[in-house]
């Protein structure tokens, strides 16, 4: 089979890349910055380099594709573009050059639902695309996983550092998935009818718990403060009437996680503290695949 892997220089791509090319399919990588690509280069078959969000642009990347695996997503606010431009846009220019060119299958990662998420923008702009794939007519797999391991390393920081912030009383829950067991549920999902996926990792824990795993990782005592979680709303509500939204779209959505309980079906292999020992550990190059998943 061969398979387009759109979004393959995140760290979600990259470990995508990595399952399918295990499981013996041809990968075609799309990219906006072919640079990014090095760390799973040798494992890609081809490359098409475009900017997502520009229709033209994506013209004939899925001609001779079986299937589309998209992990296109805004990270970061410095972008000039939207969670609308991006997560909604480019993924709707993604999936009608998909339709254009007869593709089998469409594998699309979402973002878990929670209550308290679900009024965010970027939330709702990947909501409207999982709506178009619903519609496409297109055989698809929609996956919704929770906070990825990556998004947890800001505790290993701060431990770094010497002191952990938490909000409220330490208390709000999630269950942060690896990278590694969304691409696997990816990558499954070629070979599948349509279906739609949550995906958690193995334990919920309490953000205190999640910072005390950060600082026995790097082998120092826990010195945690926590913050009254009320400021960090109130900071939240100040970023949407005062930033514009390719600022607050993405910041908004990490203070919301950080505040409310944030809780998914529990799957996956892996668990937060042995991916803390191993990004502690020197020898990580920092491309979001974890020295022992690396062939």
């Amino acid at each position: 089979m061969r398979v387009l892997v759109a979004g393959s220089t995140g760290y979600l791509g990259k470990h995508i890349v990595r399952q399918v090319k295990e499981r013996g399919h041809e990968v075609r990588a799309l990219v906006h910055d072919p640079g990014r690509l090095k760390p799973v280069r040798a494992m890609t078959d081809e490359v098409f380099t475009a900017d997502a969000t520009d229709p033209d642009a994506l013209r004939d990347c899925c001609d001779g594709v079986d299937a589309v695996i998209s992990a296109i997503g805004l990270v970061g606010w410095k972008s000039k573009q939207t969670c609308w431009d991006v997560d909604y846009g480019a993924n709707r220019n993604l999936l009608l050059e998909a339709g254009r060119a007869g593709v089998g299958k469409f594998v699309y990662s979402s973002v878990v639902h929670a209550p308290a998420l679900e009024g965010l923008q970027l939330v709702r702009a990947k909501r409207a695309f999982e709506q178009e794939l619903r519609d496409s007519g297109l055989p698809y797999t929609i996956l919704f996983p929770n906070g990825f391991f990556s998004d947890f390393d800001i505790y290993l920081s701060m431990a770094r550092k010497g002191r952990v912030y938490v909000f409220g009383d330490g208390g709000f829950r999630i269950n942060p998935v690896d990278g590694a067991d969304v691409a696997t549920a990816a990558a499954e999902a070629l070979g599948a009818g349509s279906s739609e996926v949550e995906l958690g990792g193995p334990e919920i824990l309490t953000h205190e718990q999640i910072a005390r795993q950060a600082f026995h990782a790097l082998g120092t005592p826990p010195r945690i403060t926590r913050i009254p979680a009320a400021l960090l709303k109130t900071s939240a509500a100040l970023l949407r009437r005062l930033t514009p939204l390719r600022v607050h779209g993405v910041i908004e959505f990490p203070i919301t996680v950080l505040t409310h309980d944030v809780i998914s079906p529990t799957t996956g292999d892996h668990n937060l503290a042995e991916h803390y020992r191993q990004v502690a550990t020197p020898g990580l190059t920092g491309d979001g695949i974890r020295p022992a998943d690396r062939r």
